[in-house]
C-alpha cells in the first residue's frame, strides 16, 4: 500500500511541475480490458457535444491499452469528471469510496448491476472501524450496456460501466451528462 502512495505523490508532483494539472471542459475517461475505446472516441464526443450543446465543451479521453496503473494514475490525478471502466475497476475503487453515489438521479432498480457496497466519506472517525469511510449500499455505475449513446456507435460493451468520480470538478453537471449519455 505505502507504494501506491508512494507512486500517486510521485504523479501529483509531476503533473503540478508540468503544468498537466490543470484543465478545462468536461472530460470523460474511457479504459477497456476487453477492447479499444479510441476507435468509437470521436463519433461519441461529437455526438455528446451536439446533445448538449456548446456547454459544457466534451473531451473523450481514451486508452488504446488496459494498463491497471493507468486507472490508478487516472484518478489520483483527478482530472476527470466520468470515468467508463471495467466493473472489477469501478468496484475497487468505489469500495475505497472514490465513487459519487447516483441514487438522486438513475432508478437503482433499472441499473441494479451497479448497486453494489462502496465506500462514503464520513466525519472524521465516524466512520467504520473508526476511519473516514462507511460502507453503504448505493448505485455508483450504470452498465454501457444499458446507455443510449454507447449503443447508437456500437460500443455497449457488458463489462464497462460509466462512474463519477468523488474528484469531478462539478459533481452535478457530471450526472447531467451521464443522463444525456444514458437517454
Amino acid at each position: 500500500m505505502k507504494r501506491v502512495w508512494g507512486l500517486m505523490a510521485i504523479i501529483s508532483i509531476i503533473l503540478v511541475l508540468t503544468g498537466c494539472g490543470g484543465k478545462s471542459g468536461f472530460t470523460i475517461f474511457i479504459i477497456d480490458n476487453q477492447g479499444d475505446p479510441s476507435v468509437i472516441s470521436e463519433q461519441l464526443q461529437a455526438n455528446l457535444q451536439q446533445k448538449l450543446g456548446e456547454e459544457p465543451k466534451v473531451e473523450v479521453v481514451t486508452s488504446a491499452m488496459y494498463d491497471v496503473q493507468k486507472i490508478l494514475v487516472e484518478y489520483a490525478a483527478g482530472g476527470h469528471d466520468i470515468f467508463i471502466l471495467p466493473e472489477a475497476d469501478m468496484k475497487q475503487y468505489g469500495n475505497n469510496g472514490s465513487n459519487v453515489s447516483l441514487d438522486d438521479t438513475f432508478d437503482q432498480k433499472k441499473y441494479e448491476r451497479g448497486v453494489f457496497e462502496g465506500g462514503v466519506f464520513v466525519e472524521d472517525g465516524t466512520g467504520d472501524d473508526g476511519s473516514d469511510i462507511k460502507k453503504e449500499t448505493h448505485l455508483y455505475g450504470i452498465p454501457l450496456e444499458d446507455m443510449k449513446m454507447f449503443q447508437e456507435v456500437q460500443y455497449a460493451a457488458k463489462n464497462l460501466f460509466a462512474t463519477i468520480p468523488v474528484s469531478a470538478s462539478n459533481i452535478e453537471e457530471s450526472k447531467k451528462v451521464l443522463k444525456a449519455l444514458t437517454e
